[in-house]
């Protein structure tokens, strides 16, 4: 069976892709995609399978994906040298570290609010979704304030080279900015080394030190080199993720006006409305794996060396998983949403991300309680083959 439609192209059609996913699954559900020669596992069931058998299914990058993919950071690890990475991050991601990047989300989405024009029109993206996580890996990083126009054009540089279909000139550019950026990371990380600060690179460097001989009597430290590259990781998994799910949950509660006025009347429906938004915009559309040697899923044979692709935007659909998987439901529960990923790879930013998205979305809600999508606009969705997300929401209240 061969999709009518690309499940993974860019500038998706939501109702289109959703209609051909739900074909997959029910006709096909491990399906070779002979186009871009890889495996669609479209099943919620499978993708949980595959996220548990890291030793079966590598995320070490071989293979056809897309042209951006490298062996970078922790996400692109299994085994001894993932486990040893995440273990000193992990350190480093503390429920009270959390609690603070909370508040400040809340700050910062007033400050945003704040800072918008007189004429009572704006676009969504750039002053609200973008701030507010931008802001929050800076504080992670330790970036000073002065820093901060550079910052958002190293995240911008991220954006477009995650994205996979910037044209060469934008992609040459993109570069140039990641190499500044780089250079910039590893400046910080030697300075930290020799005056620790109150953020993530220097509690990930002070963790890496006091565990260096916990993982099997190695005493090697993190290297200057991998601890930025985590740093570009964090862009990629905590700016454009989060961004694109405060994004496409605003849009989500002007299509659903319903949901809206119920989250408007009881700010308790926060606690579940933030895992459907999440489930709902899926904003990481898809991962590959590796087969490590030849398997079978679902009486597929899937031989060694070749790429599954977990389609977390189907997983989320799923008709065994959820009761009316296509209605947005402010209140659902359980809601076994498989965005973050499972297994040895879930997000370690999972929780942070919830409170950015409930932060922004509840104070627009709340301080600018008319806003709406512009008249005579449409959005503008994001060109890429990984990220479901928005480049411009035109909004006016």
């Amino acid at each position: 069976m061969t999709p009518a439609y690309d499940v993974l192209a860019p500038f998706h059609i939501r109702a289109e892709r959703d209609v051909a996913l739900a074909a997959l699954r029910r006709d096909d559900p491990v399906h070779w995609d002979p186009r871009n020669g890889w495996w669609l596992v479209t099943r919620h069931a499978d993708v949980r399978d595959v996220s548990r058998t890291p030793e079966l299914f590598s995320s070490e990058p071989r293979g056809p994906w897309h042209a951006f993919e490298s062996h970078f950071s922790m996400q692109a690890m299994d085994g001894e040298p993932h486990r040893r990475h995440r273990s000193v991050v992990s350190r480093a991601f503390t429920p009270r570290m959390v609690a603070s990047l909370g508040e400040s989300a809340l700050r910062y989405a007033d400050e945003a609010i704040d800072a918008l024009p007189v004429s009572r029109s704006a676009e969504f993206v750039s002053e609200l979704a973008v701030p507010v996580p931008m802001r929050i890996i800076a504080d992670m990083l330790g970036v000073a304030d002065g820093d901060l126009d550079s910052f958002r054009r190293w995240t911008d540089a991220v954006v477009v080279v995650a994205g996979g279909q910037a044209s060469a000139d934008d992609l040459e550019e993109a570069n140039r900015s990641l190499v500044e950026f780089h250079g910039y990371l590893g400046e910080m990380v030697e300075r930290r080394r020799a005056e620790p600060g109150d953020d993530i690179l220097s509690r990930i460097i002070e963790a890496d030190e006091e565990g260096a001989l916990a993982f099997g009597g190695d005493p090697a430290r993190l290297e200057a080199n991998e601890i930025t590259d985590f740093a570009l990781f964090l862009l990629v998994a905590g700016n454009e993720t989060t961004r694109n799910g405060i994004s496409q949950g605003m849009l989500a509660l002007f299509e659903h006006p319903e949901a809206r006025r119920r989250l408007a009347a009881d700010a308790t429906l926060w606690d579940t409305a933030a895992g459907e938004i999440l489930r709902w915009t899926t904003p990481v559309r898809a991962m590959r794996r590796v087969a490590m040697r030849d398997t079978t899923l679902r009486g597929r044979k899937i031989e060694q060396g070749q790429s599954v692709v977990m389609v977390y935007a189907s997983a989320n659909q799923d008709e065994e998983v959820f009761d009316e998987p296509q209605t947005f439901r402010v209140d659902r529960t359980p809601n076994d949403f498989l965005t973050f990923g499972l297994g040895t790879h879930y997000c370690l930013g999972a929780n942070l991300a919830r409170l950015e998205i409930r932060a922004v979305l509840s104070r627009v809600l709340e301080r600018v309680p008319g806003i709406r999508l512009a008249t005579g606009t449409a959005p503008v969705e994001s060109n890429s083959a990984l990220l479901d997300g928005l480049e411009e929401l035109p909004v006016e209240w």
